[in-house]
């Protein structure tokens, strides 16, 4: 124990020194992350993540679960994950694991349910993956809705996998919706948003000084040594949207390549080391949840969205390709409105959970 506390000293001391040596290049991180917060993560989310509190805490959850039973019976997935499902196709990555967590939290499913649950609930939304990255980062919508179908069928792929032949026994609920069901929604969302920002942030910055360092310079050389056919540009795409999707899905739609495009599919289902820890960040400890499956799903559930985006590429008119690939996109600059408004916003966020923490401690 003590050798890996002197390990994890000296990496705090060299973290520390880099922190202050290349103040400039992690400030711009920040500024990116806190850029997608406001563009992208809390406009798409937000009312999603408030829209799946108010299913899980009132009736809808179990009609909904009934409407969705044709898919959910084949797979053998219990019939009130059902709405699960739906909102983690719907709402985003997150949204599936928030609810995952409150039912756990309420005990209407045990923990292995909830363990196989999260390897295929979590997912990219038909926002993200139709506006952002196909017509946004790619110049095609169609090439959105072949990402989607892709994800889609692996996921459900996935979820039969976990849960074929298994023997799930759920205990019995009884219902009882909230009358405050608004009121802890929004605030069940705003603590989700202030965890998702907190490490979008974190590891935008992390890749900053990364880059400044060159270590990612070193390591996209290093692979491109033993792949030359796919080159550094690849390998940076790939390294990128191992620790942030989204900043990783717009690299690697720059590439203009069948190669860029079968790697947007692999980082929207593998999610991404930040996206792993929001979900881990939406449990409590207390839960004891193991991650070991939602881990090795990560892998599974990416190789499989890329095999089914390659084979849905030619379904992609070239001319659409062609035009993203002539189109040039500027990227968002920082500017005090922008990130005031930002600040803002997650302020607001925090204030929201602020009265509820009183009142516990009270």
């Amino acid at each position: 124990m003590k050798r890996y506390g002197w390990v994890w000293a000296a990496l705090a001391a060299v973290a520390a020194a880099g922190l202050l040596w290349k103040t400039q290049e992690v400030c711009a991180g920040v500024r990116t992350g806190l850029l997608n917060c406001a563009n992208v993560l809390i406009p798409s989310l937000f009312p999603f993540m408030i829209l799946a509190g108010l299913i899980s805490r009132t009736s809808a959850g179990p009609l909904l679960s009934r409407c969705v039973g044709l898919i959910t019976r084949p797979m053998g997935l219990p019939e009130r994950l059902g709405s699960v499902l739906l909102m983690s196709f719907v709402g985003g990555f997150p949204v599936g694991a928030q609810m995952l967590s409150e039912m756990l939290a309420r005990r209407e499913i045990s923990r292995d349910t909830t363990e196989r649950a999260l390897c295929f609930c979590v997912n990219a939304g038909p926002s993200f993956l139709i506006s952002a990255v196909g017509a946004g980062m790619l110049g095609s919508r169609t090439a959105g809705l072949v990402l989607l179908g892709a994800q889609l069928l692996s996921s459900l792929t996935v979820g039969f996998l976990h849960f074929h032949g298994g023997n799930i026994r759920l205990p019995p609920v009884l219902q009882t919706p909230s009358k405050d069901a608004f009121v802890e929604s929004v605030r069940g969302a705003a603590a989700g948003m202030i965890g998702i920002c907190a490490f979008v942030v974190a590891f935008s910055a992390l890749a900053a000084l990364l880059d400044a360092f060159g270590v990612f310079r070193l390591l996209t050389g290093v692979l491109a040594s033993f792949f030359p056919a796919l080159g550094e540009r690849f390998f940076s795409a790939a390294l990128t949207g191992l620790l942030e999707v989204t900043n990783g899905c717009i690299a690697a739609a720059g590439l203009h390549t069948f190669q860029g495009f079968v790697l947007c599919a692999f980082l929207v289902s593998f999610s991404s080391i930040s996206i792993i820890f929001q979900v881990k960040s939406c449990f409590p400890a207390e839960t004891e949840i193991s991650f070991g499956k939602f881990y090795r799903s990560r892998l599974l559930h990416g190789g499989i969205t890329s095999l089914l985006a390659a084979l849905g590429y030619r379904l992609i008119p070239p001319a659409e390709l062609a035009a993203g690939a002539m189109v040039s996109r500027p990227v968002p600059q920082a500017t005090p409105n922008m990130l005031f408004t930002c600040a803002c916003l997650i302020a607001m966020c925090t204030i929201l959970i602020l009265p509820q923490r009183g009142r516990i401690h009270n």
